[in-house]
């Protein structure tokens, strides 16, 4: 009977996974299908902050690849990494609304400032695991794409369940008090309300300036995944690993509106599915390689700390109320959201 059960959350994990990889793009305007670009290569840049080499740049890459196999040479997307185009993770909401490139890879919670429903699944203890955030990506995905649509973006395709926000730090950090005095660098403006509670200082900076500023001594920890710990060299400039899932996070391909209007139905096609696919595909990997990435970075010398259950709830009691006093000051379509969310997660 426990193989049966177990066999059975199996297929539903499953079926839910492969269900946030299939996600429906906006509908084309009249007339798409032509081709306005009177047989020239059409070319679109893709901007993302992560730098390439981790998994999701590699997916990001891949996505890329395929898209300009099938294509043939009528349709081109160059990916650009580690924000090269000089677009902070923050501003790219109003960057890709406006057209300063067509498409864009980055984790919802940095979109948060301006399209506040984004930022939910940055709020501090509100998922415990990888597999709770498959959950909440399923339910928030209609808000998402209501939000971006009223700044003139596309999700193309499913959301990528991004991986769980963990603390990396140069000391260790086994109780609430050891928080205390340290300079972090949290990533989104929810994250920064329990970090803030439990007594840390908090300096806000671009992804590219993590590496020098800890470096340099000015930051003491970050909140990042394992993809991020590697990202930023991590053994270099850190020593331990502490396995306390602050966040987590959707992600996704986003497209400017007027870009996607003017593509031929042809090449929507393929977008669409090869954005399916690469997600898919993606949130597998979220479970495989947060393992991979421990490995990694233990091998490197970074220290894991699996923090005392105690402590896990200690932190979570102090998450409770950020979450009331968010959707307060949020209202509106985000505090909808968040009330729909606790209600599926029961809290």
């Amino acid at each position: 009977m426990r193989f049966k059960t177990g066999l059975v959350a199996g297929l539903a994990l499953t079926a839910l996974i492969l269900s946030l990889g299939l996600g429906c793009a906006a509908q084309p305007a009249d007339g798409t299908g032509d081709d306005p670009a009177g047989g020239k290569t059409i070319t679109w840049t893709l901007d993302t902050y992560f730098p390439a080499g981790l998994y999701l740049s590699d997916g990001v890459q891949g996505f890329c690849d395929a898209v300009n196999e099938r294509a043939a040479g009528g349709f081109v997307i160059e990916p650009v990494f580690g924000s090269a185009l000089g677009v902070a993770g923050p501003d790219v909401a109003n960057a890709l609304g406006a057209g300063t490139f067509e498409m864009d890879y980055t984790a919802f919670p940095y979109l948060s400032n301006d399209l506040p429903v984004m930022g939910i699944m940055g709020l501090p203890m509100l998922c415990k695991d990888t597999y709770e955030g498959f959950m909440a990506d399923f339910v928030l995905q209609p808000y998402y794409r209501g939000e971006l649509s009223s700044r003139n973006i596309v999700l193309a395709g499913g959301l990528w369940s991004f991986p769980k926000q963990i603390v990396w730090s140069k000391k260790p950090i086994r109780t609430v008090q050891d928080f205390s005095g340290t300079t972090f660098r949290a990533g989104s403006a929810e994250a920064t309300l329990l970090i803030d509670a439990l007594g840390a200082d908090v300096i806000s900076m671009a992804q590219p300036e993590v590496y020098t500023a800890l470096q340099r001594g000015m930051l003491d920890a970050i909140l990042g995944s394992t993809a991020t710990a590697i990202g930023v060299s991590a053994w270099e400039v850190l020593d331990y690993g502490i396995d306390l899932t602050v966040s987590l996070g959707g992600s996704g391909l986003l497209i400017n509106q007027d870009a996607w209007n003017e593509l031929p139905a042809k090449y929507q096609l393929i977008v669409t599915e090869e954005a399916d696919r690469t997600a898919a595909e993606l949130n597998i990997k979220a479970i495989t390689e947060g393992a991979l990435g421990w490995e990694q970075l233990t091998s490197k010398g970074i220290e894991r700390i699996n923090p005392d259950a105690a402590v896990i709830d200690e932190i979570a009691a102090m998450a409770a109320p950020i979450w009331d006093k968010w959707a307060q000051q949020k209202g509106g379509v985000a505090a909808q959201a968040l009330a729909e969310l606790r209600a599926v997660l029961g809290r």
